[in-house]
């Protein structure tokens, strides 16, 4: 007995598998699926798989070609017949069952008339080196193009000169909703925006909520470390997969769609998204053949719509995306049972809901790569009334069988959910604001967990956004709705908000327009590293001590840092006198100080909401507990104040600081280095020093401020040489309303490499 399956001779180059599993005659599907070039097809075979099938299929194939090709020339090697096809026998199947390891065990536990032995089929695939699998069913035909009559290509044609292959003019959906229903944007002939695909839960099917909006294209490779489509789901024409509440209500169906038409595209599922798709016509992708486990104690009509559940759960964790194609795939009109199917689809109408409730909130910190992810979650499933036990043994065999026949996992791109972002938009005027704010909290989702926004919404757009799933935080704590304050104040209610918080370790605050390299904040680290505070550099060039603490560059054996550190920092006294950080110059007022000391020229330093609101804080008598033993405040050098990660740990600490800030009106960028410089007064104990790791911010304030020059150049300094290649942590200011959610998505995504 081998512990691993001989190739099979003849099918050790084919690269596209496709895989179908059939108790019935040959079909007009599995004929056409035959007949693609460059193709393999394995025929899965049951107990009640007519043992003449491939006799049949066989005069089949032969009747077509001979209609196709004159008798006065040798067939091809293409036109051959069964040349592709492998029908995997219910006794090769058999001898399957007495292999070593995880292999045999895995064939022996999966139970016969059922839809879960065609798993048998992708292995089969996998161990002969597919690169693609089409999993496809009996009734699910590939459509003929009109003008040439040949079969439509299921596969996109690689790039001439890159060898890339991807899929042209995807459609982006902006989605605020965890569940997208994409039958909106396959344009069917009924336009019935109450359609849905089998497995939609229920409770979402008149939620408009759900569609999505489809805002730009672009193009998307097939594989690829960084975003590439790992499963798509081709639509199908005519007899729609839908439930059979869905045929049983009176309603029409979008019975046609265009799969040829200028406004019809393929369509991406957003990262944080669900979409239900089956085993019909999907085609997997290396990297998502793991993923195609069908579970074997739920009925048929369930199974395939769990597994793309319980994928995409853990695709939101890889770089693997799911496309939803458009229709290249008819399906047999057959006359159904739809109250059988409606008895089949219980679990789809009584679980559905629940089941995606569970897998958006589901982790496993300690599970470190796919295979581990899976099994954990399959169990929790089990624990959870989804699947049954068998199902959990399957999964442990699925995965050693994987391993034994040589297939390599990819790599987790995990997104965190130890840090949860707070994105603040100063304003909320705009005609699209709720469609930006929903386009922002989607792409922050794609790398962090929890994503919140804040900011001056009125109460219907409040309701708009909640309705679209997203938590909002609204206006400060004197109800003045000022960008100069709110940031800090909504801040102190986000970190309140997640203080107690089992999972979110820090908070990261971040402008609407200041996009964040996560790479470098993160520096590289899972999970999000948070047991330092982290804020930004004035500029990319400059960082000027920018959030050091002066008492203890005072004390530093580097002249330099001393330096900068008594010329950026200042001290106030309730008397109204300031001086400088170490005394060596006293002034009466802020100008005078500002005009001989302060290195940096910043005209707000001048403004009541700054340099005098410092004064009224120093006065105030709440503050006394955070005046230095010589009765003075320091204040830190202004920074901008585009971010801040604040650790949870921090919260009250950051509240009673923010408090005092805001009752004496200190405006954004003069408060935030003060407000960190309270908590490292009131934090640091002998046993923890609070410390904050500072980060270049790229920004110019120069003509090209916000342009693409801008972006270029700041490209430009993380490119370059050994000698002069800088780092940054945000880019500062991109204003999605200007620059579009194209290019947009196109910078987040670029400056993470």
């Amino acid at each position: 007995m081998s512990s691993k399956p001989a190739l099979v001779s003849g099918y050790e180059q084919c690269l596209n598998w496709a895989v179908v599993l059939t108790v019935s005659k040959p079909t007009k599907a599995i004929k056409r699926v035959a007949d693609l070039p460059s193709w393999c097809l394995v025929i899965v075979a049951d107990t009640d798989t007519p043992s003449n099938y491939m006799d049949v299929f066989h005069e089949l194939q032969s009747e077509v070609i001979g209609k196709n090709v004159s008798n006065d020339r040798p067939l091809t090697s293409q036109e051959q017949p069964n040349s592709n096809v492998f029908l995997f026998t219910v006794e090769i199947q058999r001898e399957w069952e007495s292999m070593k390891g995880p292999l045999g065990s895995f064939v022996s536990h999966m139970p016969w008339m059922h839809i879960s032995r065609k798993n048998l089929g992708y292995l089969f695939a996998i161990l002969h080196g597919a690169n693609f699998i089409f999993d496809f069913d009996d009734e699910s035909y590939i459509r003929i193009d009109d003008e040439s009559g040949k079969l439509l290509d299921i596969l996109p044609s690689k790039h001439e000169t890159t060898g890339m292959m991807k899929l042209t003019n995807v459609s982006i959906v902006s989605l605020g909703a965890s569940i997208y229903n994409h039958h909106m944007a396959m344009k069917g002939s009924s336009n019935n925006e109450t359609s849905w695909a089998r497995g939609f839960p229920l409770d979402k099917i008149l939620d408009s909520h759900t569609h999505g909006k489809i805002v730009f294209q672009k193009d998307i490779p097939l594989q690829s470390p960084i975003e590439q489509v790992g499963v798509i789901q081709y639509f199908a024409d005519e007899n729609l997969d839908v439930d059979a509440l869905h045929h049983l209500v009176p309603k029409p169906l979008p019975t046609t769609f265009d799969f040829g038409g200028e406004n019809v595209h393929p369509v991406m599922v957003p990262k944080h998204g669900y979409a239900p798709y089956n085993s019909y016509s999907t085609i997997h992708n290396k990297d998502a053949m793991w993923a195609m486990l069908l579970p074997s104690t739920v009925s048929d009509h369930v199974a395939d719509i769990w597994r793309s559940y319980f994928a995409q759960c853990i695709f939101h964790d890889t770089s693997l995306r799911l496309v939803i194609a458009p229709s290249m795939i008819g399906r047999t009109n057959n006359d159904f049972d739809h109250s059988g199917d409606f008895e089949a689809e219980q679990d789809l109408y009584a679980k559905s809901g629940k089941l995606l409730e569970f897998l958006q909130n589901w982790d496993a910190p300690s599970a470190e790569s796919v295979p581990e992810r899976m099994e954990t979650l399959w169990i929790d499933l089990y624990e959870h009334g989804y699947i049954e036990l068998d199902d959990v043994y399957a999964v442990q065999h699925w995965l050693g069988a994987l391993k034994q026949i040589g297939y390599v996992f990819p790599p987790l791109k995990r997104r965190y959910r130890n840090v949860a972002v707070m994105g603040q938009f100063n304003y909320a005027h705009f005609p699209t604001q709720v469609d930006d704010v929903i386009f922002w909290v989607q792409k922050y989702r794609e790398y962090f967990h929890s994503v919140i926004a804040a900011g001056p919404f009125s109460e219907k757009q409040v309701k708009e956004l909640a309705g679209h799933s997203i938590e909002v935080i609204v206006g400060s704590l004197n109800g003045r709705k000022n960008g100069h304050y709110d940031p800090y104040e909504n801040l102190m209610v986000a970190l309140q908000h997640f203080k107690n918080s089992s999972t979110i370790e820090a908070v990261l605050y971040a402008h609407d327009d200041a996009l964040l390299n996560v790479t470098d904040l993160s520096q590289g680290m899972y999970p999000f590293p948070t047991n330092n505070i982290i804020a930004n550099t004035k500029l990319m060039e400059r960082d000027e001590f920018s959030y050091g603490d002066p008492r203890e560059a005072m004390i530093s054996n580097d002249d330099n840092i001393k330096y900068w550190a008594n010329a950026t920092s200042y001290r106030m006294y309730p008397n109204g006198t300031l001086s400088t950080y170490d005394n060596s110059l006293s002034f009466k007022s802020f100008r005078d100080l500002y005009n001989n000391v302060l290195v940096k020229n910043w005209a707000m330093y001048l403004k009541a909401y700054c340099s005098g609101a410092q004064m009224m804080l120093t006065k105030d008598p709440e503050s006394a507990k955070f005046l230095e033993k010589d009765g003075s405040m320091v204040f830190p050098s202004y920074s901008q104040a585009d971010f801040l990660l604040l650790p949870t740990k921090y919260a009250d600490f950051y509240t009673e600081a923010a408090i005092l800030h805001s009752k004496n009106n200190v405006f954004l960028e003069c408060a935030m280095p003060k407000i960190v410089d309270m908590i490292r007064q009131q934090a640091t104990t002998t046993d923890e020093k609070v410390t904050v790791r500072v980060v270049k911010l790229c920004t110019t304030f120069h003509g090209k401020r916000g342009k693409p020059s801008m972006i270029q150049w700041c490209q430009s300094r993380r490119n370059g040489n050994d000698n002069t290649k800088q780092t940054f942590g945000i880019l500062h200011p991109i204003k999605l309303n200007t620059i579009g959610y194209k290019a947009m998505d196109w910078i987040m995504d670029e400056i993470q490499l």
